[in-house]
Formats: C-alpha cells, sequence, structure tokens
C-alpha cells in the first residue's frame, strides 16, 4: 500500500482517487476549494466518442479570430497584448494540418470511448449510483453547407467504427419535434452517452469519504519539496503533506524536477 497525495479535487482528481483507493492505496484529495463547484459540476457530461477531429484543425484559425472578437461566441477570448498569449496562437497554428488531425483522430476516438466505457464500468461496479444514459447526441444543420460538413464527419465516423445515422428532417422531426423549423436534418450519433456532472461528482466524493479517502480542502498548494528527482512532499498555506507518489491535476506551475504519476481516470470532455 502506497500513501498518495491527489492535488485537484475536480472529476480527474475524484477518478483518479476512486481508482487508487479501489487498489487498496491510502489517498488524500488536496484543493483550494471546498470541491462543491466549478466544471467538474456544471459540464454538459457529454460522453462523445463522435467528437474525435481535434480543435487544432486546418481552417480553426480564421474561424477563431472571427470568434475572439465576439463575446457570446464559443471562443471569446478577451483580446489584449500578451506575449505568452501570441506565443499560445502561433504553436497552436502549427499544429492546424491535416496530417497532425490524421494523427490525432485514432487517438481522441480511442480516449472518448475507454473514457465511457470506464463510467459504465463504475455504473456496473454498483459502489455509488449516478445517472447514465446511452440516447446519442444529434447534430443538427439548418443550411446545406453544414449539411455537407456533417456527412463528411459522419462518414469518417463510420469509417473509424462509430454508430451514427444521417436523419432527414422527417426522420429528426420524429426524434425532436421541438426543433425549429429551419433545421433541416442531423447526424444521430448513438454511440454517445450523458450522465449528470454535478450528481455523479457529489456521489462520487460522498463514496470516497465512506472509503477511507481524507479530503483536505481549502488547501493551496504553495511549494514542493524533492529529494533524488523526486518529490517527497507538499506544503499549502497551512501545512505540510508526506506522501509516497503524487497525482497532480490540471496543475499550473513551472517546476524543474520530474516525478512518477501512477494515473488511471476517467474523463469527460464535455
Amino acid at each position: 500500500m502506497k500513501k498518495v497525495i491527489i492535488i485537484g479535487g475536480g472529476i480527474s482528481g475524484l477518478c483518479s482517487a476512486y481508482y487508487l483507493a479501489k487498489e487498496g492505496h491510502a489517498v488524500t484529495v488536496l484543493d483550494q476549494s471546498d470541491i462543491s463547484t466549478g466544471a467538474s459540476f456544471i459540464n454538459a457530461g457529454y460522453l462523445t466518442p463522435s467528437h474525435f477531429i481535434p480543435l487544432a484543425a486546418p481552417g480553426i484559425i480564421t474561424q477563431g479570430i472571427k470568434w475572439m472578437f465576439n463575446s457570446s461566441s464559443p471562443f471569446y477570448i478577451k483580446p489584449r497584448l500578451d506575449l505568452d498569449f501570441f506565443k499560445w496562437v502561433w504553436l497552436f497554428k502549427k499544429s492546424t494540418t491535416k496530417l497532425n488531425v490524421e494523427k490525432s483522430i485514432p487517438v481522441l476516438k480511442e480516449l472518448n470511448l475507454k473514457s465511457q466505457h470506464l463510467f459504465e464500468e463504475m455504473l456496473a461496479s454498483l459502489d455509488f449510483n449516478f445517472y447514465y444514459e446511452k440516447k446519442g447526441v444529434l447534430m443538427a444543420f439548418s443550411n446545406t453547407k453544414s449539411e455537407a460538413e456533417e456527412h463528411e464527419i459522419a462518414h469518417r465516423a463510420l469509417k473509424e467504427g462509430l454508430d451514427v445515422t444521417m436523419l432527414n428532417k422527417e426522420e429528426l422531426q420524429k426524434i425532436q419535434p421541438v426543433l425549429s423549423d429551419n433545421v433541416i436534418g442531423a447526424a444521430h450519433y448513438k454511440c454517445d452517452s450523458h450522465m449528470t456532472p454535478n450528481h455523479f461528482m457529489v456521489t462520487l466524493k460522498n463514496w470516497l469519504k465512506n472509503n477511507g479517502v481524507t479530503f483536505k480542502v481549502n488547501q493551496e498548494v504553495k511549494d514542493f519539496t524533492a529529494k533524488n528527482n523526486q518529490i517527497v512532499s507538499v506544503t499549502t498555506q497551512t501545512d505540510t503533506f508526506e506522501a509516497d507518489d503524487f497525482v497532480l491535476v490540471q496543475w499550473q506551475l513551472d517546476i524543474t524536477f520530474s516525478f512518477k504519476i501512477k494515473f488511471k481516470s476517467a474523463y469527460s470532455r464535455r
């Protein structure tokens, strides 16, 4: 049995704690909040193997520039003079190639499928209960240009072995009669599923507490101590915690030493 500290109590951190606790390790979760709010609680809860096209795709920079100056767009970033920001944009642009997209597709597909499978395994284990449903996701379109794009993606999804069906307007209305008359069709990704993140996070957290996982909330990590190129302790504003292994989740800190992370996690991108 190892003593493991997880820094970050979002969905990745709690799922890591779940698997480590199941393996019999002594787990402590540190978080700067009380783990009751944040993106892990309020995201859409989609488990989407259909989302296998990376964001860094050809044409996204042009579209992204348009979105950046629209505060209601899905990619709004407040314009500012920031060297790090422009450096990130440049590196992002270099990645938006057809070759990189082709390399990323099988990786993203497998990541999403495995994530979905892990949620289904959790539910089947009966360790704790949460809402899960596999009705799929509709990618609707209202013009011929979008229709052609969705057909292309759906064709690639079929090639990747995913379950997807193209629906015309009449077929779509039978499934979703509340949609606008402007919608002319949709791709129905039956491979996709969804759950309720806020309920999942609460029930998982309760299971972890009942199974020996310690939570140290409102603890902001300030520093690490390393020996022989390994992290041996972490310091917050009030305490120092020692452990055999550390899992850092969504952590932003420049550190000049390496460390081992044993990490198995279920993750929902949406």
